[in-house]
Parts: C-alpha cells; sequence; structure tokens
C-alpha cells in the first residue's frame, strides 16, 4: 500500500526517469559566495609584493650566473696562454687594433690581435668569423654592460698590455709587448717576475657606441684619461674578474 494518499480521480503522478536525490540540511541552508572587488584587489596586492622579492633575486641569480660563465671563460684563456707560452715561450703582443665581426648569434665581436693569437689554442684551426662564433664567445665576457652612450651590449676582455705605464711607451710594464709605436717585441715569459700578481686579462669599461657597434677596447691603459681603458665593473658589486699571469682568476675592484 502506498504510504501517500492521493484525492480520487487524480492519478499519482509518475516516477520513471525521475531521480530524488536528498539535499543536506546544511547544504540547504548554506548561501553562495563570491569574491568582492576588494577580495580580488587585496590578492592582486599580495601577488605584486610576493613579485616584487621574487624578480630581484632572480636577477642576482642570473648575474652570478653570468660571473661564473666569465671566470669559466677566463679559466679556458689560462690554459689557451699557457699553451702559447709552451710554444712562444713569450706572451700574446698587441698593437691595440683589432677588426670587428658580426655574428647572428652572438652580435658584434672585436677581433682583436692578442685575441686571434690564442684562437688556434683553444681549437679553432681556421680565420673564418662564422665557424669561430662559439670559440669567440670565450674570449669576451657574456654579461650585458651599457655604455655612457646608454646602449647596451656585451662585456669584452682586455689585455694587460703596458702595466701601470701608458700604452705603447717604454715604460710599459704589462705582458703586450715592449717597444714604442708599432710592431712591438713580445714579453717574454721570463720577465715576469711574480707572474702571481701580475694581470694579464680582464673586464674592462665598455666604450662609446660606433655606428651599430658597440666598440670596447681590447687593452687596459690605466694612465688614459678615458675611463674606456679602465678595468670593467659589470659584476656583483662593481667587480671585475682578472686573470693573472700565473693562471688563477679573481674578482676585485679597482681602487683608484
Amino acid at each position: 500500500m502506498s504510504r501517500f494518499q492521493h484525492p480520487p480521480g487524480h492519478a499519482a503522478p509518475s516516477d520513471a526517469g525521475v531521480r530524488r536525490t536528498a539535499v543536506p540540511s546544511s547544504l540547504r541552508n548554506a548561501t553562495t559566495h563570491a569574491f568582492t572587488l576588494i577580495e580580488l584587489l587585496v590578492v592582486i596586492a599580495i601577488i605584486a609584493i610576493l613579485a616584487s622579492l621574487l624578480l630581484p633575486a632572480l636577477s642576482r641569480g642570473k648575474a652570478a650566473a653570468k660571473a661564473t660563465e666569465c671566470r669559466n671563460n677566463l679559466h679556458t684563456m689560462a690554459i689557451a696562454m699557457q699553451m702559447y707560452l709552451g710554444d712562444f715561450h713569450a706572451y700574446p703582443p698587441t698593437d691595440g687594433v683589432g677588426i670587428m665581426g658580426f655574428g647572428e648569434k652572438y652580435g658584434w665581436l672585436m677581433h682583436d690581435d692578442w685575441k686571434m693569437l690564442l684562437v688556434p689554442f683553444i681549437g679553432v684551426k681556421d680565420d673564418r668569423f662564422v665557424e669561430r662564433e662559439d670559440t669567440m664567445r670565450v674570449l669576451r665576457c657574456p654579461q650585458k654592460v651599457a655604455n655612457d652612450d646608454g646602449k647596451r651590449g656585451e662585456g669584452q676582455y682586455a689585455l694587460n698590455a703596458s702595466g701601470t705605464a701608458p700604452f705603447k711607451t717604454s715604460l710599459d710594464l704589462g705582458i703586450g709587448g715592449s717597444g714604442e709605436g708599432w710592431m712591438r717585441r713580445p714579453t717574454k715569459e721570463s720577465v715576469v717576475r711574480t707572474p702571481a700578481s701580475l694581470i694579464a686579462v680582464g673586464d674592462i669599461l665598455p666604450g662609446p657606441t660606433v655606428g651599430d657597434m658597440f666598440w670596447t677596447s681590447g687593452h687596459f691603459d690605466p694612465c688614459s684619461t678615458n675611463s674606456a681603458f679602465w678595468p670593467g665593473k659589470s659584476h656583483g658589486g662593481g667587480t671585475a674578474n682578472m686573470l693573472f699571469a700565473d693562471g688563477h682568476v679573481e674578482s676585485g675592484r679597482q681602487t683608484n
């Protein structure tokens, strides 16, 4: 017998195809809650604060990775220079000249004369630019730097050509060669008395933009009034990475 009685003459409604579901009283009494504009703004503000805290850390991490890559490049150059010394018993000389070249992968690169002397000891035998892009990457700092014009480009390495004397004078105390003017005589390995305290190669400050090219000197000249010939400061704390004549690499800051 049915639990419910229906008035006479009225048929009971059909339950075919109908599923009855019990709804808990707690849900029946609940109301739907949506985020208000203020709550959304608070969430956005929190995300912005977290991003502002995270982005500097990511930037510092990226800069630290570039500095590590720079030191690795200098270690590779140290090996190449030791191999060069083994063959010639002198350091690669420089006349302060170089050729600008362009590659799709690394942009403008400065082919300094002393760098070209080290290229064969890094594994490249020919003198074609395109085929040696990866090698040229080793011969330059990967850190992005800005010059006085506000233009940005890759950093470069410079040779300690003149030591503490003006470049291309008989007073040179660096490893870029001796004698005034062109065709300088290479600096013999035997005349360097304390190689552990003599800078050989390192970061240099960026120079000006020449057309579309980002020019940077390939040699140091600390006596010059042009800061483009001074050690760089593109790494953390305004430091530069330096390779010394004995093959070790240090990070330091110019103090004078």
